[in-house]
């Protein structure tokens, strides 16, 4: 089978892991993948699989045509399916293709629970136009699937839920027997109003209150709201306890070298990283909302109220503060990832792009 995948970026995130991890999983099971994405660096043209418009950003007005012309050319041009994941790239790789004379089948995947268009009349209108022309919109978790069915009720059918996977043995973890000394709590995403940094910066500063137990948090990602956090973390004297990474290219090392997995969101539509986490044997403090809470459970985490400093303070507090506590939570994580690895996300694909119902 031949597939391209076309997303927004190849930039850190989330989706795009799962992307790139899924692109190099294909191609280990005798597929040919590609990966096509609408914005980037510099322009690239079949190099190792992928191509790029080298646009600044996916909204820009030549994306589109130069999208156009890579599916005029051979490799994409006889492709079996093109699977686009995030928007714009939903709203406007299907016009692209057509404008190619592509006619390969066409999927989309949702990653999240909530978006900036769902509930206006802008989103009604893009929506509508947009998920008319996909075959099946891929969900990454039954909270995805029923967020999306609740805002277009005529999905219903074309709403289908294939869980993320991630690279469960680059994080396979040998059995902690105790903490980093001061305790290392991790965090992993971008830093933007999604991650609900401003919060767990606040919670963090009143742990600081609550116990003489010195930490560290480490976080891993970049982003717009990185000068923002920067300064509270001034305003709040968390220096020398907050450390920004930026982006990292090791997520399984710096999984080894931490204790805590804390991932605050507003809302998370499967929360692989958290899984990450789990495999890697890190107890997880976790935001009660519906993606985390259906991946994360009860045994492995913490779930905590994503608006309050109190509960996320209390339950880090709780970890750090009785390390017992979190080993044995930490040593239910790997049997709980265990259900979200690469090659079973990879498969369910693969059958649903086979699938001809």
């Amino acid at each position: 089978m031949k597939i391209v995948q076309i997303v927004n970026s190849i930039t850190a995130g989330g989706a795009e892991r799962l992307v790139l991890d899924l692109h190099r999983e294909y191609r280990r099971m005798g597929h040919q993948s590609y990966v096509a994405a609408l914005s980037g660096s510099e322009r690239v043209e079949g190099e190792d699989g992928f191509w790029c418009t080298g646009c600044k950003s996916p909204y820009a007005p030549p994306a589109s045509g130069r999208l156009s012309s890579f599916f005029r050319c051979e490799p994409l041009a006889s492709a079996d399916i093109a699977h686009v994941h995030l928007f714009p790239s939903l709203l406007r790789v299907p016009g692209a293709l057509l404008r190619a004379g592509w006619r390969g089948r066409l999927f989309a995947s949702e990653h999240s629970t909530s978006n900036r268009r769902r509930g206006t009349l802008w989103g009604n209108v893009a929506d509508n136009f947009t998920y008319r022309r996909y075959e099946k919109i891929v969900c990454v978790s039954e909270a995805v699937r029923e967020a999306v069915v609740t805002w277009k009720p005529v999905l219903q059918n074309k709403a289908v839920v294939i869980p993320n996977g991630a690279r469960l043995d680059l994080f396979k973890s040998e059995g902690r027997t105790g903490f980093h000394d001061p305790p290392v709590i991790l965090s992993v995403g971008r830093l933007a109003p999604a991650k609900n940094y401003r919060t767990a910066l606040k919670a963090v500063a009143d742990l600081i209150d609550r116990t003489d137990h010195a930490f560290k948090w480490m976080i891993a990602g970049d982003g717009g709201m990185r000068t923002e956090l920067e300064e509270l973390v001034s305003d709040l004297s968390l220096n020398g306890v907050v450390e920004f990474l930026g982006t990292c290219d090791d997520i399984p090392q710096l999984m080894r070298d931490s204790d805590i997995f804390f991932i605050p969101s507003l809302w998370e539509g499967f929360g692989i990283a958290a899984v990450e986490a789990m495999a890697s044997g890190l107890p997880v403090v976790a935001s009660d909302v519906s993606g985390l809470r259906e991946v994360v459970g009860s045994e492995a985490g913490l779930l905590v109220d994503p608006a309050s400093v109190e509960d996320m303070s209390v339950a880090l507090k709780k970890l750090i503060c009785d390390s017992d506590t979190a080993l044995e939570m930490g040593s239910h994580g790997p049997e709980k990832a265990s259900n979200y690895s690469l090659e079973a996300c990879a498969v369910s694909h693969i059958n649903l792009f086979r699938d001809r119902q």
